[in-house]
């Protein structure tokens, strides 16, 4: 069976719509005429291999000659795939502010996350498979011996946040979660900062997970929302680093490090 991801690609999610949209069975011919009033180029053998694969994968059923009508599983996609992309118009905004890498805004980017993961990692702990939990064990494990080899740790480190939502099972703040660490610039600028102030991701995250692995979801919310604070908390200290370097050089205001 053909396994559909997320999200459905253009083509794909309008042609589920005209079948969701038809009250009566619909076939090939009428798909491609609608198509091409919707100003959708694609030829009629490809709506036809469409047609097929999501027929195999469970999305549409053939009801007779006429043609075929949405099963309820096409109908979960198609109503996962719109809600998807109304999340992803509604964080064009946020992205924006994402983009701009002023201190204020790190700031309230992590007052965001500490909130929302800190939601995230109390729903870990009551909801995490063995499995999920053993990703994070090991993630932690190759994120140490990259610090052990003086690197940032950044990819695990994203990747860890994200298997905690994951695991939290709950789709919206997966979403939220993802979209906050959508923007890797500012991924970057952040553990960079960190680093250069001796903060610690790799014991922090123990913590996190230990609080996940004991099943105490009051610990694991604590535990993040610590691990985000005392970020937040570096990189005020490294920003003063930054002006005192500045004012001991005569160059007055630190240029803000984080605005490029």
């Amino acid at each position: 069976m053909i396994s559909y991801a997320p999200a459905l690609s253009t083509i794909d999610a309008a042609i589920l719509k005209i079948i969701a949209g038809s009250r009566r069975p619909i076939g090939q011919g009428a798909i491609h005429l609608r198509l091409r009033k919707q100003g959708i180029v694609v030829s009629a053998p490809t709506v036809g291999r469409k047609l097929q694969e999501f027929e195999a994968g469970g999305l549409v059923r053939k009801v007779s000659v006429e043609g075929r009508m949405l099963t309820e599983r096409g109908g979960a996609v198609l109503t996962r795939h719109d809600a998807e992309t109304r999340l992803r118009f509604s964080g064009d905004a946020l992205l924006n502010k994402l983009r701009r890498g002023d201190r204020r805004h790190l700031l309230d980017l992590l007052g965001a996350r500490r909130v929302i993961e800190g939601e995230t990692a109390a729903l870990a702990a009551v909801h995490a498979s063995p499995g999920a939990i053993a990703r994070m064990d090991e993630l932690l494990d190759r994120q140490a011996d990259s610090v052990r080899r003086g690197e940032l740790g950044l990819s695990e480190d994203v990747a860890f946040h994200l298997e905690i939502a994951r695991a939290s099972r709950n789709e919206v703040l997966n979403s939220l979660v993802g979209l906050l660490r959508q923007h890797r610039q500012y991924d970057l600028l952040v553990t960079t900062m960190r680093a250069a102030v001796g903060g610690s991701l790799v014991v922090e995250h123990r913590a996190i997970l230990s609080a996940i692995q004991a099943r105490d979801a009051a610990a694991a919310r604590l535990a993040m929302e610590d691990h985000l604070r005392k970020l937040a908390g570096d990189l005020d200290r490294y920003w003063s680093r930054s002006r005192g370097r500045a004012a001991a050089a005569g160059r007055g205001d630190a240029e803000d490090p984080g605005a490029h």
